[in-house]
């Protein structure tokens, strides 16, 4: 199988949202952002089944959304724990429940909604072929180092990239490295990839769009929401 596991377990505190809910329900054109991403999966012939971790006061709110836009592929729903690797590691673990361990599984976060179909199919092509995937963009302005007020080091850029999502690898594979990271004390991770490095993986780069971001802030929706308004009126390709 080929499992999407989306991790929504945040309440976005760094939004700054005029509302109560989390960022994940905050809405686009009337839709859910985690809807959003979701519908990419659901909509993806090659992906079997979706599982997802939510905020845990949302979970009822979500399994309403799951009905309402009819997301058949749900097949976990999931609380999410109080870091994001908690959130990936309870997915990953319902979803080994049920599925073997070549299963090819894909993480993404539930507020990356500009996804695409090709960059689905190209995670899924490069586990099955080479081995764990992770979604990267070029960089195309100057990276600096700076601890303080002044700037350490600039950084050549033509061999930079910034990892994105999903980042995709064998069920088998992502369980070992989440639960040996939990037996050497190591609960907040920032994403898989840094997982795969810590335990010596090979890890190979699929292209992704720079559009492929992450709603974090308030400037990232409102970035985000222009571009669904484009592709509305067909003036951008996703």
């Amino acid at each position: 199988m080929n499992v999407a596991v989306i991790f929504a377990g945040g309440i976005g505190s760094r939004m700054a949202s005029k509302t109560a809910l989390p960022k994940q329900f905050l809405e686009i054109h009337g839709t859910p952002i985690i809807v959003h991403t979701i519908q990419h999966f659901q909509e993806h012939p090659e992906i079997d089944r979706i599982a997802v971790s939510i905020v845990p006061e949302g979970r009822e709110h979500f399994a309403r959304l799951v009905s309402q836009y009819e997301l058949t592929k749900v097949n976990w729903i999931v609380d999410g724990g109080s870091t994001g690797q908690e959130s990936r590691h309870k997915a990953l673990r319902a979803v080994a429940n049920d599925a073997t361990g070549d299963t090819v599984v894909l993480l993404h976060d539930g507020v990356r909604p500009l996804i695409n179909a090709d960059l689905i199919t190209d995670n899924i092509r490069t586990v099955r072929s080479l081995g764990p995937a992770i979604t990267s963009t070029k960089i195309v302005e100057t990276v600096v180092s700076s601890e303080h007020e002044t700037i350490d080091e600039v950084l050549p850029r033509d061999f930079l990239y910034l990892a994105q999502a999903p980042q995709s690898l064998r069920l088998e594979t992502a369980i070992d490295i989440y639960d040996r990271a939990v037996s050497e004390g190591e609960n907040d991770s920032i994403d898989t990839a840094s997982l795969l490095r810590r335990y010596a993986h090979t890890l190979y780069r699929v292209d992704g769009p720079r559009s492929n971001i992450k709603i974090t802030t308030a400037e990232d929706y409102y970035v985000c929401r222009t571009f669904f308004d484009l592709l509305e009126r067909n003036q951008v390709g996703a």
